[in-house]
C-alpha cells in the first residue's frame, strides 16, 4: 500500500528553528519503509528507521535513472554501517545519507534536511 503526506500547517512555537516547516506527523511514518511526501514542487521520499543514530532520511522521490516518482517504494538495506534505498525499476542502490548512486556517480538523488521532533516531521525548505 503506498502512503502519502502532505504539508501541514506550520507550528513555529515547536519549530526547531525559525525557518523549518511542518511536514507531516510521525505516525504518517511506515517504520523501516519509504513514504511520499509533496513540499511545494518538490517530491520527497521519507524514510523511517526507528532507533538507529539517523532515524530519518528525506532524498527525492523522483528516480534519477528513470525519472518517474517511485524512490518511496524502493527497498531499504544497510551495507557498511551506511543505509541505502534500492531504486524500485533498475535497482541501483543511493546512500540516504547522501543521496548518491553506489554503482553510478554520475547519480544522485536531492537530500532534504529532515528531523523529527515532538512527533512531528520538520523539514527546512531548500534554498534553491
Amino acid at each position: 500500500m503506498s502512503q502519502l503526506a502532505y504539508a501541514i500547517t506550520a507550528d513555529t512555537d515547536h519549530a526547531p528553528q525559525a525557518d523549518w516547516i511542518a511536514l507531516c506527523q510521525q505516525q504518517d511514518l511506515a517504520p523501516f519503509s519509504g513514504v511520499a511526501a509533496r513540499f511545494g514542487q518538490y517530491a520527497i521520499a521519507l524514510f523511517y528507521l526507528p532507533g538507529e543514530a539517523v532515524e530519518l532520511y528525506g532524498v527525492s522521490h523522483i528516480d534519477p535513472a528513470t525519472g518517474a516518482p517511485v524512490m518511496a517504494h524502493g527497498l531499504v538495506g544497510e551495507s557498511g554501517g551506511e543505509f541505502y534505498v534500492a531504486a524500485p525499476l533498475h535497482k541501483q542502490q543511493y546512500r540516504l545519507s547522501d543521496g548518491q548512486c553506489l554503482s553510478d556517480s554520475a547519480l544522485t538523488l536531492q537530500v532534504f534536511n529532515v528531523q523529527l521532533l515532538d512527533g512531528q516531521v520538520w523539514i527546512l525548505p531548500p534554498t534553491e
